[in-house]
């Protein structure tokens, strides 16, 4: 079986080939060359503010429907017409919401901020989830102290946004950031090495023959700044056992890189979700 080399920046160069000896069945998975992040760190959190001030707006729009001050008429019930109503304004919240921390995340990713001062480091990195608390907090408790929705229609819709703010908060929340200092000391260290992640992991990796890839059939390829701006920051546990093997004279300190202590387990869980593992934990399959 031949291995597939798509370089994602040239488009029209033919597929390269590899051959492989006949006896090996096993199936290469295709390479896609990260392209540069599009885009800078300052314009995605335009992007960010910009969809937080529409959610906060759905929000006040959800508040007013409640207040009987706004409502768009779908039924001449007028309880089921405001249940209606805030529905689709708490789940048009949602989603804005949830947009921009993606937009957030992806920008502190490009430009972290530094750890020198930690409560604007942690302010600025979740920000995210501090922004899902104001755009359903203030609704909730709304809903909680109101008396024009009957009973059973208050408990739905109150339930609703509850769910609609946990969502939005594990969703904006970023549960491994980076600083500055650190994203440029990874940078220096891996400067020369070809760092490889899969479509949906959260682990970077630093040999594609890693036995932890062994059941993607997708791998990109890029530097250690195009992994970490695609929000890969974390070496495998495998990987790092193989580098420290293949490189004995460069001594790192894998705790300031902030790629953050991983156990074995931890490492298959994140690539194999379905409990599949390699064979090998420095060559692969």
């Amino acid at each position: 079986m031949a291995k597939t080399i798509i370089k994602a920046s040239d488009e029209k160069a033919a597929p390269k080939t590899v051959k492989k000896p006949a006896a090996e069945s096993k199936k290469e998975p295709t390479i896609v060359q990260a392209k540069p992040t599009k885009g800078s760190a300052f314009g995605y959190r335009i992007g960010a503010i910009a969809l937080w001030l529409v959610a906060i707006a759905c929000e006040i729009f959800a508040i007013m429907v409640l207040l009987k001050n706004f409502s768009i008429r779908f039924t001449h019930d007028g309880n089921t017409n405001m249940v209606i109503n805030l529905i689709i304004f708490i789940v048009l919240d949602l989603a804005f919401a949830i947009a921009a921390a993606q937009l957030w995340k992806k920008a502190n990713h490009i430009s972290p901020p530094s750890k020198k001062n930690k409560f604007t480091f942690y302010l600025i990195s979740e920000l995210g989830v501090i922004m899902a608390c104001i755009c359903f907090i203030p609704l909730i408790i709304i809903l909680l102290k109101n008396d024009k929705l009957n009973k059973k229609s208050k408990i739905i819709v109150t339930a609703i946004a509850i769910v609609a703010l946990l969502i939005t908060g594990l969703a904006s929340a970023d549960f491994n950031p980076i600083s500055a200092e650190e994203k440029d000391q990874a940078e220096a260290v891996f400067a020369e090495d070809t760092i490889y992640w899969t479509p949906f992991g959260h682990k970077c990796h630093l040999h594609q023959e890693c036995s932890s890839l062994s059941n993607s059939s997708t791998l990109y390829e890029g530097s250690m700044k195009e992994a970490i701006e695609s929000g890969r920051s974390s070496i495998c546990w495998y990987c790092r056992n193989w580098y420290e093997t293949e490189h004995p004279d460069k001594q790192i300190n894998w705790d300031e890189l902030h790629l953050e202590e991983l156990t074995e387990e931890a490492t298959k869980t994140d690539e194999n979700p379905a409990g599949t593992e390699g064979t090998g934990s420095e060559t692969g399959d």
